[in-house]
């Protein structure tokens, strides 16, 4: 369930977390039951279709994530029926890779993600083109 501390679970570098937690439009109240039903609803509708994933993906978490366990991901690795899936897992990372990370961590994120968009932009790009 959520609550007041979670940005201080998801946010690892501390100057950043001192931003994000001073941001006045954060909302700080107690969460409603009704949005925490319409997620868990999601999510169960998500994970029974998990085998229908098709399409080329790329699933990044953080191992120290204690928002969402990365065995999630994992899950959804494993059952994607997609024949070009990536899960790549970080060491030490908590739940907000790129905004709540040190630089240096959040610029590797970074650094995968597009690395693995321009290899399939070069891989299903010349198809399309005719090439």
């Amino acid at each position: 369930m959520p609550d007041n501390k979670m940005v201080g679970k998801a946010i690892r570098d501390p100057e950043k977390l001192k931003l994000i937690a001073s941001n006045p439009c954060r909302y700080t109240g107690k969460p409603r039951v009704g949005t925490m039903r319409e997620i868990a609803t999601q999510c169960e509708y998500v994970q029974n279709n998990f085998d229908k994933v098709t399409i080329p993906f790329l699933t990044v978490h953080g191992t120290s994530d204690v928002i969402t366990c990365p065995s999630g991901s994992k899950m959804l690795y494993e059952k994607a029926s997609s024949d070009d899936k990536t899960l790549k897992l970080y060491e030490g990372m908590y739940h907000s890779l790129v905004q709540g990370e040190p630089d240096e961590s959040a610029n590797l994120v970074l650094g995968d993600m597009r690395a693995w968009i321009d290899e399939r932009a070069e891989r299903y790009g010349h198809k399309s083109n005719g090439k």
